[in-house]
C-alpha cells in the first residue's frame, strides 16, 4: 500500500524512527546484508586480534573505479524503475479518465434514458478496470493471472457483470478487458440504433475512441509488466553491488577502528536499499509500500459512475450575463488580494 506523507510532516528525527514504507524492512529482514557485515567484522577481528595471521591490506583507493562504476549502474537502474513506475501510474489514471469520459458521453448523448439504462451501457467498461487489476494484484486482488471466485464475487455484486458474462469470461482465453470493452460498444450501438430521443449528433465515434484509448491504457501495463528491465542488466547491478559491499568492508579494516563496523551496516544499507526499492517500483501492483492502491482506484471509478447518471445532477439552470458584458465596458476582478484590469476579447 502506498504510503501517504507530507514532508512537513517529519523532521531529521522523526523520518530517522519510521519503520513502515522505509528501506529498513526491505533491507534488515533480509540476510544479505548481516553476511555482509559479518564477513566485514570476521576480517576486522583477525586484522586487529590476530597478529598471527597476516592478511593483505586493500587501499581504499583501490576502490575508486569499482564504485563510480556501481555508483553509474546503479543510479541509472533506479532511474529506469523510477519512470517506468510513474509511466504505470500515468496510465491508472489515463483508464480512470477514459471511463469518467465514457460516462459523460452516455450522460449527454441519451439525456432521457434511466439511470437503470445508462448503468448498463457502463457496466462492462468498468468491469473491464475490475478484471485487469484483479489480473496484476493488490490488497482488492490475491494476484496472479487467474481470477479468484472472491474476485469474481466482488463483480458480482457490483452488477458490473452477470452470472452468464461471468461463465463467458471464465473459458475465454483472450485479453478479457477487450472483451468487456466490446461488450460495452455493442451495448451502445444497440441503443443508437433504437432510441429516437437521442442527444443530436449522438454516435459510435466518440465511444469507440474512448474504448480504444481505455484498450491502450490497459495493454500498456500488461505490456510494461511483461517486459521488465533486461535480466541481464539486472544481473550485473546485483553482481556489481555484492562484490563492491564486499571489498569495501575489507578495505575498511584498513582503519584499524571497531567504528567501521557500524559505518559499513550504513553503507550496505543505503545501497541495497536503493536496489530493494528500484524493484519494487518496477512493478507496483502488490501489496509493497510503495505499491498502487488499485482498491482506491476501483472505487474511486465505481463511485464516479455511479454519481454521475443518477437524476440528481440533471440541472438545466440559465444564468444573465456578467455585469458590464452588454455593453462590452472592461470590469475588475480580485486575483490573489489584487484589483486587475481584465480587457474585454472581442473577435
Amino acid at each position: 500500500m502506498t504510503v501517504s506523507y507530507s514532508p512537513s510532516d517529519f523532521n531529521e528525527v522523526t523520518v530517522l524512527l519510521q519503520w513502515r514504507g522505509t528501506i529498513m524492512p526491505l533491507v534488515l529482514l533480509r540476510p544479505v546484508i548481516w553476511m555482509l557485515v559479518l564477513t566485514h567484522v570476521a576480517a576486522l577481528y583477525v586484522h586487529l586480534y590476530r597478529p598471527d595471521i597476516e592478511i593483505p591490506v586493500l587501499p581504499p583507493k583501490a576502490l575508486t573505479v569499482p564504485n563510480g562504476l556501481l555508483t553509474f549502474f546503479l543510479v541509472f537502474y533506479s532511474g529506469n524503475c523510477y519512470s517506468r513506475y510513474y509511466d504505470l501510474y500515468g496510465k491508472c489514471m489515463g483508464m480512470a479518465g477514459a471511463v469518467m469520459c465514457w460516462m459523460g458521453l452516455l450522460k449527454t448523448s441519451f439525456p432521457r434514458e434511466s439511470p437503470e439504462r445508462l448503468w448498463n451501457m457502463a457496466r462492462h467498461i468498468i468491469a473491464s478496470v475490475y478484471v485487469l487489476y484483479f489480473t496484476l494484484g493488490g490488497d482488492a486482488s490475491a494476484g496472479g493471472k487467474l481470477i479468484t471466485e472472491d474476485e469474481w464475487a466482488v463483480l458480482l455484486e457490483h452488477n458490473l457483470v452477470s452470472g452468464k458474462e461471468k461463465a463467458v469470461l471464465s473459458q475465454y482465453r483472450g485479453f478479457k478487458p477487450f472483451l468487456l470493452q466490446c461488450w460495452g460498444l455493442d451495448a451502445v450501438a444497440q441503443q443508437l440504433a433504437s432510441d429516437g430521443f437521442k442527444a443530436p449528433g449522438a454516435a459510435a465515434g466518440p465511444f469507440q475512441n474512448q474504448a480504444f484509448a481505455l484498450r491502450g491504457q490497459c495493454s500498456g501495463i500488461v505490456n510494461s509488466l511483461a517486459q521488465p528491465v533486461p535480466f541481464p542488466y539486472y544481473h550485473i547491478v546485483s553482481l556489481m553491488l555484492n562484490v563492491n559491499l564486499v571489498m569495501v568492508g575489507y578495505a575498511l579494516i584498513s582503519f584499524d577502528t571497531l567504528l567501521t563496523v557500524p559505518v559499513f551496516l550504513i553503507i550496505c544499507l543505503v545501497c541495497l536499499g536503493l536496489k530493494e526499492t528500484a524493484v519494487s517500483l518496477a512493478d507496483p501492483f502488490g501489496g509493497d509500500a510503495v505499491d498502487f492502491e488499485t482498491d482506491v482506484f476501483m472505487a474511486s471509478i465505481l463511485a464516479n459512475a455511479k454519481a454521475l447518471i443518477t437524476h440528481y445532477t440533471d440541472i438545466k439552470t440559465q444564468l444573465p450575463l456578467p455585469p458590464g458584458a452588454a455593453n462590452g465596458s472592461s470590469h475588475k476582478v480580485l486575483m490573489n488580494g489584487d484589483s486587475r484590469d481584465v480587457e474585454r476579447l472581442s473577435a
